[in-house]
């Protein structure tokens, strides 16, 4: 299934959070307030000279076009504000203005891309224990994952019960949950490894609808097992393995 990402162990020592590197946000942040040259300075320091830069800013009656209707408002929120003019309301994120819709655009592109990075780390390391497990063992473990879709993301619906063979996340985890069609707020999709004696008669594989496409995905062809779909009695089975 799709697993949570494990938090930061306690007990991290004081003295390396202290002289961590800037994030990325405060390096954005830092930028847009003028300041270009980052050496030496750590996340603790970033965050000190933030509120340095902010503050000389506010005091010199700078002002910066509405991402709605583009006259000037000022000071630099230090989150939300609303025009003076427009009445909507601005989102301030690391030194920009945007938009409330823009916001939850961003915010849904970070979501969908934390979980492809985390989808990605899962099935290298599933992958790289059951590759070995194959050639001592010459017997399958993980076959692969079979999708479960959350019932809010009816576009992906037809996703629903399709085996992903574990080669084929391995060159493409977008197979795998959450799909851009979903939502942060109300996704319950999950994946969920499996063996060959798990995976349910009549399951089909899950594949790109372009050949061309699934033809670059050069893992399973380089398995020690193979996989082929075969018909019984005018029913899909899915797959046959073989030993190659």
């Amino acid at each position: 299934m799709r697993r949570e990402v494990s938090p930061a162990l306690a007990g991290n020592n004081y003295r390396t959070l202290r002289m961590s590197k800037p994030t990325e946000r405060q390096k954005q942040f830092l930028n847009e307030l003028g300041r270009k040259s980052l050496a030496g300075l750590t996340k603790e320091s970033a965050s000190t000279l933030i509120d340095d830069l902010l503050a000389k800013e506010k005091s010199s009656g700078k002002t910066f076009p509405c991402p709605y209707c583009g006259k000037p408002f000022g000071p630099r929120p230090k989150r939300t504000k609303k025009c003076p003019s427009c009445g909507q309301t601005i989102v301030h994120l690391s030194g920009r203005f945007y938009t409330e819709t823009r916001v939850d655009e961003l915010d849904q592109a970070e979501w969908l891309n934390d979980a492809r990075e985390d989808n990605r780390a899962n099935v290298k390391s599933d992958w790289k224990d059951e590759l070995k497990f194959r050639k001592e063992f010459r017997e399958i473990l993980t076959v692969g994952y079979l999708l479960k879709i959350g019932p809010a993301c009816t576009a992906s619906r037809h996703l629903n019960g399709l085996l992903v063979l574990i080669e084929d996340a391995f060159d493409a985890p977008e197979f795998l949950p959450p799909y851009p069609e979903c939502n942060q707020e109300t996704c319950e999709c999950t994946y969920e490894p499996v063996s060959q004696h798990e995976v349910p008669k009549g399951t089909k594989f899950a594949e790109f609808e372009d050949p061309k496409q699934q033809a670059k995905l050069k893992t399973r062809a380089s398995s020690p097992f193979g996989a082929k779909p075969v018909k019984t009695s005018g029913l899909w089975r899915a797959f046959q393995w073989f030993w190659r």
